[in-house]
């Protein structure tokens, strides 16, 4: 039975750490305005440029407001069918993402298995966040069967 109970861990785990990166994902990147479009729309004449811009402002307020009310839907969520622990782990999980997230939108790369390995840099952050993302495991073993 203990078997089972860790793989079904396992398996909600990798579920939370989906969905916390890309809720977060997708209300960080919202947050932040691309100096190119800006570039273009203080230099352009053209008023049809210049309208599909304020479509795109207008339209990335509504998914960030979309991601917010998301998220708080994605913690309420795990509260109500689990528990608080199990909800701290999703946080913690949105957490630990949140440098390599800043990092990709200040650098424009895009992490990958490689990216991360030689192209992030090695701080304590970085070992923080490595460690939350591995100790949330067991953790969530725990609030999901012994608390």
């Amino acid at each position: 039975m203990i078997v089972i109970h860790v793989l079904i861990s396992i398996i909600f785990y990798f579920i939370l750490m989906y969905l916390s990166i890309n809720l977060l994902g997708l209300l960080i990147r919202g947050l932040f305005t691309y100096p190119e479009i800006d570039k273009i729309k203080a230099e352009t004449k053209n008023d049809f440029i210049k309208k599909e811009i304020g479509k795109s402002e207008r339209a990335d307020k509504w998914i960030n407001l979309i991601a917010f009310l998301g998220i708080i839907g994605y913690i309420y969520a795990t509260f109500h069918f689990w528990n608080i622990g199990v909800s701290a782990i999703a946080i913690v999980l949105m957490l630990v993402r949140l440098p390599y997230l800043l990092w990709e939108i200040k650098t424009g790369q895009e992490l990958n298995r490689v990216a991360s390995v030689f192209s992030m840099p090695k701080n304590a952050l970085q070992y923080i966040a490595t460690f939350l993302t591995l100790a949330a495991l067991p953790a969530l073993y725990y609030f999901l069967y012994h608390f």
